[in-house]
């Protein structure tokens, strides 16, 4: 209850209250008027760690700008990046609260055309009592399924989570040559739609 009740007030801390609500009976949000820019430090490091991870993607790699957020940014694939030593053909990216103990949203990246990955497939035989594994190579296609929403001349698609009482889901589109897969269950499907919207090209 307290990791739930913890994820709501961040974020309520993060995008303000839902439109209708009221923070107090002078219509101001004492939570909201909290917030503070990014410290410059951090920003640095972290713009600095994406600029050289994007110099080896074969990908345009995108990140959110949105204004007055203080999010503590990860990126666990790939792990430990080289730069320099190879092509990378996919990222991840794991955004927390400022504390670094609540887990914001997942971001994942690749290229939305010839990008191929392997599957594992498991073949069965129960007459023999064996097991036979297998990698398949299938080249990706973007999944038409779930919610159409649309912002800024793109179409992308919103799949919830399959328990009503967790917030957000999945949010896939893509954005000129790039895949994008934003997953949460902090943030809302209205919130996770303002944050691609406002995911911008890293600059090298």
């Amino acid at each position: 209850m307290k990791k739930v009740m913890s994820a709501l007030l961040c974020a309520v801390f993060l995008f303000g209250l839902p439109h209708g609500a009221s923070a107090d009976d002078h219509g101001t949000d004492p939570m909201q008027e909290a917030v503070t820019e990014q410290p410059v430090e951090r920003q640095a490091l972290q713009t600095q760690a994406l600029q050289q991870l994007s110099k080896d993607t074969d990908f345009v790699v995108y990140a959110p700008q949105l204004p007055h957020t203080d999010w503590k940014l990860e990126i666990p694939v790939p792990y430990p990046h080289l730069p320099g030593n190879k092509i990378i053909t996919f990222t991840r990216f794991s955004y927390f609260d400022m504390s670094g103990d609540i887990y914001l949203m997942g971001v994942e990246q690749h290229k939305a055309h010839g990008y191929k990955t392997t599957r594992s497939i498991t073949s069965i035989d129960i007459k023999n009592k064996t097991t036979k594994t297998k990698q398949v190579e299938y080249e990706f296609k973007f999944d038409l399924s779930g919610e159409p929403v649309t912002w800024n001349d793109i179409e992308g698609r919103f799949k919830s989570w399959a328990s009503s009482q967790q917030n957000g889901g999945f949010l896939t589109w893509i954005q000129g040559d790039t895949y994008i897969e934003m997953s949460s269950v902090v943030f809302t499907r209205e919130q996770m739609i303002e944050v691609a919207k406002s995911m911008k090209p890293v600059q090298q």
